[in-house]
């Protein structure tokens, strides 16, 4: 029966093949959102596995550019036990960097910049940071940077630490990216380049690193004028105890360890993929209704010969196989075109996309697409099945006459 269903979709190959793309398009939907979901999960999970502090911001800020905690916040944190360093810290939209800024980029000819391109300033208490154990960007620049970190003889200066990233983005006259010893406009005046760090992650790359007291200038904030506190505990392993004795002593401030901060962005993303499913399944169904109109139409020009095949000996159960088949069938080319489609789609996108944003295929996620679209397709094919199989043979051979 599986050759005889395989047969019959063969003779009517472009009835065959819209069907097929009809179903293929959605299932190449469902798996890019999931692959970009998983992607975007995992380059998460790998920038904030190296941040073993907490975060202390204003209640309910999104991130640390859009929190203001007051300038008496570190010394009363400093008094809580078990906090062993405290590090002020200010955050901010950096202002046009070599003239560019986040309107003007997108739009210059030329490389073109997104919104994960545009440039955070990260004013840093050079003193206190340098007490941290954890600091990321400067064991970046250890690992994969050149030129030297922040130090106390910076504070005041125009002296910078950038990533590779945007050193690349913006080039000199010669088009050379910029290197340590180079100057980089920001809000039209120059800053001296001293260092260059790599994380490898794209949202850890776009933030020039500068004393705390400049970047209040380069942002327009006032003295004293704060966005997070970097906390460092005792023991790494007891944050969970540290976050509830900074909340319980300071009130109205959020205290966020890096695993509480992916689980955030992981139930964020999983409403938006929800939403996304959702706009989706409607394309699907769309598929559905082309797999229904489809055998409708292979099953009504075909009832003389359902009708032979009946006084041949076939049953109802064996006619209801076999246009079932033959829409399992397109359902299974459907998902493996659709695989293909998605997986050649991420060979582009990963070509396209820097800091460390990979994505990928996963053996569930082939098995997914191809197991949605069998399943869409031989839902598809059931009513048409049925109604091929319910008539009599005689009817089916005189209809089929017709």
């Amino acid at each position: 029966m599986g050759r005889f269903a395989w047969r019959n979709l063969l003779t009517r190959p472009i009835r065959t093949a819209l069907a097929l793309v009809g179903l293929s398009i959605p299932v190449l939907g469902v798996l890019g959102l999931f692959a970009v979901s998983n992607s975007l999960r995992n380059l998460v999970s790998d920038t904030l596995s190296g941040i073993q502090g907490l975060v202390v911001l204003s209640d309910n800020a999104l991130s640390p550019v859009f929190s203001n905690v007051p300038a008496s916040l570190p010394d009363e944190l400093r008094k809580i036990p078990a906090v062993r360093s405290v590090a002020p810290e200010v955050w901010g939209l950096a202002p046009s960097v070599e003239g560019r800024g986040i309107i003007s980029g997108m739009f210059k000819p030329g490389k073109q910049m997104s919104i994960f391109d545009q440039p955070v300033v990260a004013g840093q208490d050079i003193k206190a940071h340098q007490n941290l154990r954890s600091a990321v960007f400067p064991k970046a620049l250890h690992d994969k940077g050149e030129g030297r970190f922040l130090r106390e003889g910076d504070e005041g200066s125009n002296n910078i630490v950038i990533s590779r990233k945007i050193a690349r983005e913006h080039p000199d006259e010669q088009g050379r990216p910029k290197k340590v010893g180079d100057t980089l406009q920001i809000g039209g005046k120059p800053f001296t380049i001293v260092g260059l760090y790599e994380t490898g992650s794209m949202l850890l790359d776009v933030v020039i690193i500068m004393d705390i007291g400049t970047a209040r200038r380069v942002l327009n904030r006032p003295e004293g004028a704060l966005s997070t506190i970097y906390v460092e505990g005792d023991d790494p392993g007891k944050n969970d105890q540290l976050i509830a004795a900074i909340e319980k002593a300071q009130p109205g401030f959020d205290a966020r360890s890096m695993d509480e901060a992916q689980a955030s962005f992981s139930t964020l993303l999983g409403q938006i993929d929800t939403f996304l499913l959702m706009t989706v399944s409607l394309a699907l169904l769309v598929g559905v209704v082309g797999i229904v109109n489809t055998m409708l139409m292979s099953t009504t020009e075909r009832f003389g010969e359902f009708g032979v095949l009946r006084t041949n000996g076939w049953s109802r159960g064996h006619i209801l196989g076999l246009v079932t088949l033959e829409s399992a069938y397109i359902g299974l080319l459907a998902g493996i075109v659709g695989c293909l489609l998605a997986w050649a789609g991420t060979a582009v996108v990963n070509q396209l996309v820097e800091g460390g944003l990979q994505v990928g295929l996963t053996p569930s996620l082939w098995a997914l697409g191809i197991g949605l679209a069998v399943a869409t397709g031989t839902l598809g094919g059931l009513y048409p099945a049925w109604k091929a199989a319910r008539m009599a043979p005689m009817e089916a051979i005189r209809v089929g006459a017709r």
